[in-house]
C-alpha cells in the first residue's frame, strides 16, 4: 500500500464511509479512479449512466433515501457543467451529495486547457464547498473533510475537484477514520423560550420540513403533536416527514397547495417551523408569517434564522435536537387547541377530493386506483410541473424516504430517482412520475435501469406541451402563448425500444390493467397517460 495511488486512496475513503454504489459518466478525466473502483467491484457498485444529470441525480435520490451522502464522479468540463442541475437541487433541499469531478493536470491550470472549467468559480453559488486537491497526500483528508461537510449541519452538495495528474501520483497515508456522530442538544434555555411563547398562543402551527428526518424525530413529532393537539403542515415537497394519517396533519405548503390550508397559517398567531428553510413556495412567495405572528424558528444553518422573516427564537440545532426538545416540553393544557386542530385537519381531508375530470382520462381515479394497488411504503418520486399535485395532493404519506421530488424545481429528476430508488430498494415498489417535457430530458437513462436491473414504474403524463409555462402564459400574457406545444415520440414505443414494458392508457378504466402489467413485469415498466385527445402513436 505504500506504493498506492491517490485515485486508490480516494476509493479507500470511499469504504470507510460506507459508500456501496456509486454514480458516474466514465471519463478520461478521472481514468484512475475507475481502475481503483475495479479492485473494489465485489463491494462499490459502479453504475455507469447515460447523461452526467442522470448520474448525479441518482446519486442524490440515494442520498435522500439513506440521509447519508450520495456520490457520483464526472470528467471535466462539460461533464460538471452537466452535473450542476443536481449540485442545485441538492443545495435548494439540503440534500448530502459528493461529486467527483476530473480536472486538467496540474501544469494546465489557468491555460483555458481543453474542457478545462474553475470549478471553485462555477460552483461557488451552489455548493457548501467546492475543494480542488493539489497534492496527492491529501487526497483521504480532503475526501473525508467533503463528506463530513456534506452531511454535518445543514446538509448539501460538496464538489470534489481531482487533477488526472494528482489521481494517478502515488499518495503516502491511510484512510481517515469516520469521526462518531453526536447530536447536540438544544440548550435548556433556548427550550424554556420556546415553551413559553408557544404557550401563550391561541393558534398554534408547526411546519416541519428539511431533514433528515429520523423515525424516532418523527414519532416524537407526532406525540409531541397528538398530546397538545396542534396541526401540522409540511414544507414544499416533504409530505413524509410527518404521518398525513395523523389526526393533527393539516396539509403540505407550496405549489398546489389548497386554499383552505393557505388561510389556516393565516390565522396562525404563532408559527413553530422545524428544519424548513421557509423558502419561497413554503411561504407563498414569502408573504407569510407575517408581523403580526410569533415566528420560532429551529434550523442546523444559523444563517437561514432571520433571513427571509424576523424570528421571535431563532435556534441553530438539527431536527433529531428540536424533536428530542419537544418531547421534553411541558405545555398547559389549551382546551381550545383541539377545535383549531379539528378543524385544519377537516380541511386537509375535504381536500383530498380532486376536482372533476376535464377529459376522457380521470386523474383522479388514476390516482385512487394506484393508492389502492401499491403499498404504504412505495416510493414516489415526481419530476416538476403542473401534474406533480396529483402524486403530491392525492396520496398519503407516512414516514421518510417515501417522497423524492426536486425541491428547486428541476424537470427531469422523476426518471434518474426512480432508477436510484429501485436499485436502493429492489424490494418496494418504486413509481416515477413524469411530465412528457421532463420525461425526454432524462428518459434515456431507462438504458441504465435496463443494463442494472432496476424496475420501477415510470408514469408520463403527457399533455403535449409545457403545461406549466403555458398556464403562466395565459395569466401574465393572454392569448400570446408561444414556444409550449411539444411533438412527442410513442412513448410507450420509446420505452419497448429499450427493452422495458409500455403500453399507453386513453382511459381511467384501462389503467388498473396497465398498472397490473406494469408492477408484473420483472423490468423497468412505462405507462404514458395520454391526457389529450390526440392518438400520437
Amino acid at each position: 500500500m505504500s506504493g498506492a495511488t491517490a485515485a486508490r486512496r480516494i476509493v479507500d475513503q470511499l469504504r470507510v464511509e460506507q459508500v456501496a454504489r456509486v454514480f458516474c459518466v466514465p471519463g478520461e478525466s478521472y481514468l484512475a479512479v475507475i481502475d481503483a473502483l475495479y479492485d473494489r467491484r465485489a463491494e462499490i457498485d459502479l453504475i455507469s449512466c447515460r447523461h452526467e444529470g442522470g448520474a448525479a441525480m441518482m446519486a442524490l435520490a440515494t442520498a435522500h433515501l439513506s440521509g447519508r451522502a450520495g456520490v457520483a464522479f464526472v470528467t471535466r468540463g462539460p461533464g460538471a457543467t452537466n452535473a450542476s442541475i443536481a449540485v442545485h437541487i441538492a443545495r435548494q433541499a439540503s440534500l448530502p451529495l459528493v461529486l467527483g469531478v476530473g480536472q486538467v493536470a496540474r501544469r494546465n491550470r489557468g491555460r483555458e486547457a481543453f474542457q478545462e472549467v474553475d470549478y471553485p468559480s462555477y460552483f461557488a453559488p451552489l455548493a457548501k464547498a467546492v475543494f480542488e486537491v493539489s497534492e496527492p497526500d491529501d487526497v483521504a483528508a480532503m475526501t473525508a473533510e467533503a463528506f463530513a461537510l456534506a452531511e454535518h449541519g445543514r446538509q448539501g452538495p460538496v464538489v470534489l475537484a481531482l487533477p488526472e495528474d494528482v489521481l494517478s501520483g502515488t499518495a503516502a497515508g491511510t484512510a481517515v477514520a469516520r469521526p462518531a456522530s453526536h447530536v447536540a442538544p438544544i440548550d435548556p434555555g433556548d427550550c424554556d423560550a420556546l415553551a413559553t411563547r408557544l404557550a401563550r398562543a391561541a393558534r398554534p402551527i408547526i411546519v416541519i420540513g428539511g431533514g433528515p428526518w429520523s423515525e424516532t424525530a418523527i414519532a416524537r413529532t407526532q406525540a409531541f403533536a397528538a398530546s397538545y393537539r396542534i396541526p401540522v403542515f409540511s414544507a414544499f415537497r416533504r409530505a413524509d416527514c410527518f404521518d398525513n394519517h395523523h389526526d393533527s396533519y393539516a396539509g403540505f405548503l407550496g405549489y398546489g397547495t389548497a386554499p383552505t390550508a393557505w388561510q389556516r397559517v393565516r390565522e396562525a398567531d404563532c408559527v413553530v417551523v422545524i428544519g424548513a428553510r421557509l423558502d419561497e413556495p413554503t411561504t407563498q412567495d414569502y408573504t407569510w408569517p407575517a408581523s403580526g405572528q410569533t415566528l420560532l424558528h429551529v434550523h442546523p444553518d444559523p444563517h437561514q434564522l432571520g433571513l427571509n422573516f424576523p424570528t421571535a427564537l431563532g435556534i441553530a440545532a438539527t431536527v433529531d435536537a428540536a424533536a428530542a426538545a419537544l418531547a421534553e416540553l411541558e405545555l398547559p393544557v389549551r382546551p381550545e387547541w383541539a377545535g383549531w386542530c379539528a378543524q385544519a385537519r377537516a380541511d386537509f381531508l375535504a381536500s383530498e377530493i380532486p376536482p372533476p375530470a376535464d377529459g376522457a382520462l380521470d386523474l383522479g381515479v388514476v390516482m385512487a386506483i394506484l393508492n389502492a394497488r401499491i403499498e404504504a411504503d412505495s416510493i414516489i418520486t415526481t419530476d416538476a410541473g403542473n401534474f406533480t399535485a396529483w402524486p403530491l395532493r392525492y396520496r398519503r404519506y407516512a414516514r421518510p424516504g417515501r417522497l423524492l421530488a426536486p425541491v428547486n424545481g428541476a424537470m427531469g429528476y422523476g426518471v434518474p430517482a426512480a432508477i436510484a430508488a429501485a436499485l436502493a430498494h429492489p424490494q418496494r415498489t418504486v413509481v416515477g412520475c413524469v411530465g412528457d417535457g421532463g420525461m425526454l430530458m432524462t428518459g434515456m437513462e431507462i438504458a441504465t435501469a435496463i443494463k442494472y436491473g432496476a424496475c420501477p414504474v415510470i408514469l408520463v403524463f403527457n399533455n403535449d406541451k409545457y403545461g406549466t409555462i403555458e398556464m403562466h402564459q395565459q395569466r401574465r400574457y393572454p392569448g400570446r402563448e408561444l414556444g409550449n406545444a411539444l411533438t412527442n415520440p410513442d412513448f410507450a414505443a420509446f420505452a419497448r425500444s429499450f427493452g422495458a414494458f409500455g403500453c399507453r392508457v386513453r382511459h381511467a378504466d384501462e389503467f388498473p390493467d396497465a398498472l397490473e402489467a406494469a408492477l408484473g413485469a420483472g423490468r423497468l415498466a412505462l405507462i404514458e397517460l395520454a391526457m389529450t385527445s390526440t392518438d400520437n402513436a
